[in-house]
This record gives C-alpha cells, sequence and structure tokens, in this order.
C-alpha cells in the first residue's frame, strides 16, 4: 500500500498523486483526529488531485474545440465546393447527356461554361464544366457529361474532380483545427 507521505520535502505535483493517494487522504480526513500540519497536507493531496482531474477535464475539452472546428470547415468546405455530387458523378450517377461548349471564365481559375443537353428534356443553361477540355476546344462542342442538378456538369468518364474537392476540405479542415488547437481559446469551468 503506498505511504501518503510525500518522499521528498517538496509537496505532492498534480502528477504525483494517484486516485488512491487522494481516496485514503478523503478517508483520514473524514475519521479526523488529526494534527494541523496533518491535516493541511492531506487537504493538499487532495487539492493536488482535484487540480490534476480538472487540467485533464480541460485538455479533453480543448481537443473536442478543434476537431469540432475542423469537422465543421470541412463540412463547409465539402457544402461549398459540392464534393458530394462530384463523388456521384464520379461513380457514374447522374443523367447522362452532353455538355455544349460555349466560353471559358477566367477569374480565380478558369472554367467553362455552356449549357447541358440531356438525353430527353429541355436544354439547361448556364452550367460549368468540371472537367479538363484541351485550351483550344472551340464553342459549340459537344462532350459527354452527367448532370446532377445545380449548375455543374461532370465527365461522364473518369471525373477526377472530387479529388481535388477533397483534398481541399482536408487541407482547409487540418488548418482550422490547428488554428484553434494553438490559439489562446481557453475553456473555463468555474470553481
Amino acid at each position: 500500500m503506498p505511504s501518503l507521505r510525500a518522499s521528498s520535502g517538496k509537496p505532492a505535483g498534480p502528477a504525483q498523486v494517484s486516485w488512491r493517494q487522494a481516496r485514503q487522504a478523503r478517508a483520514r480526513l473524514a475519521a479526523g483526529g488529526l494534527e494541523h500540519r496533518e491535516q493541511r497536507r492531506l487537504l493538499a493531496i487532495c487539492h493536488a488531485r482535484e487540480e490534476a482531474a480538472r487540467r485533464g477535464t480541460l485538455r479533453l475539452q480543448h481537443i473536442g474545440i478543434a476537431v469540432a472546428g475542423a469537422i465543421a470547415a470541412m463540412a463547409v468546405i465539402a457544402a461549398a465546393f459540392g464534393l458530394w455530387p462530384a463523388i456521384e458523378a464520379a461513380r457514374g450517377q447522374g443523367t447522362s447527356g452532353s455538355f455544349i461548349v460555349g466560353y471559358e471564365s477566367c477569374s480565380r481559375g478558369c472554367t467553362w461554361v455552356g449549357s447541358f443537353r440531356p438525353g430527353s428534356g429541355p436544354v439547361i443553361p448556364a452550367v460549368t464544366y468540371n472537367g479538363f477540355l484541351p485550351v483550344s476546344t472551340p464553342a459549340g462542342t459537344s462532350i459527354p457529361a452527367s448532370y446532377l442538378g445545380g449548375s455543374r456538369a461532370f465527365a461522364r468518364h473518369g471525373s477526377h474532380v472530387w479529388i481535388e474537392d477533397a483534398l481541399l476540405m482536408v487541407l482547409v479542415g487540418a488548418a482550422a483545427g490547428a488554428a484553434l488547437w494553438i490559439s489562446p481559446i481557453r475553456v473555463f469551468r468555474p470553481r
């Protein structure tokens, strides 16, 4: 059975006090009949264990905040970039038809804008093509594509757009989690 006495003259730190030692100290305090010095030492043991438990809880809450922030950032990126439709298109789902090349729009990056002609039904205007086309592709060129709703058409065979979206999602999530981890955000709990 471990002794309740500290092995050196230093007071016991939070990492040096086990749950068993704290329980024994509480039992001896409850029994009473202790001199003042022994009572203070036993109280210090109890407080050290409580402080270690509080620090552990705060550490877990801090990890929880960082993980929740990373997941939230990844969900926002997945929704903003339409990750799920890109994955469905890569699996061959969606309405099959043709993307009719209109023009190339360049702002932060270049995308092809045109219309989508399904096998049957009306033509859908102002659709962006999420695939790779040569720069010299002339307007009016018809390319096999899949349409899953919204404003994007995907390459019918071998669409890899989802890989870029997933990579961006993971990078932004990791950055958000790291920022929350090193930030001065602390979880406070009343004592």
